[in-house]
């Protein structure tokens, strides 16, 4: 099913919107959902940091850097690992 909605842009954005819809020939419709999914993809990433590329690859140098300098004892790695699974815990 296919519910309509009206939605209210400024007259600049709207002319952007536009443009961007000719020049990859879609409607506006189109172009307005796809950057709606978008946006919810984006905001459930940041909900589950393990998706997250950017969150991956920081534990992934976080792990590389303590192999190589494991430091005076303290594991930054565990204590990062720790707070985000308390932290989807209280989710």
């Amino acid at each position: 099913m296919i519910a309509k909605v009206m939605v209210s842009f400024p007259e600049e954005f709207l002319d952007e919107v536009d443009r961007l819809a000719k020049e990859e020939h879609r409607s506006r419709s189109e172009l307005v959902r796809e950057a709606i999914r978008l946006y919810i993809s984006l905001r459930r990433e940041k909900t589950r940091p393990e998706k997250n590329l950017r969150v991956r690859e920081a534990v992934e140098i976080q792990d590389r850097i303590s192999k190589i300098a494991p430091g005076i004892g303290e594991d930054s790695v565990s204590d990062i690992r720790r707070w985000r699974e308390q932290l989807s815990r209280s989710s």
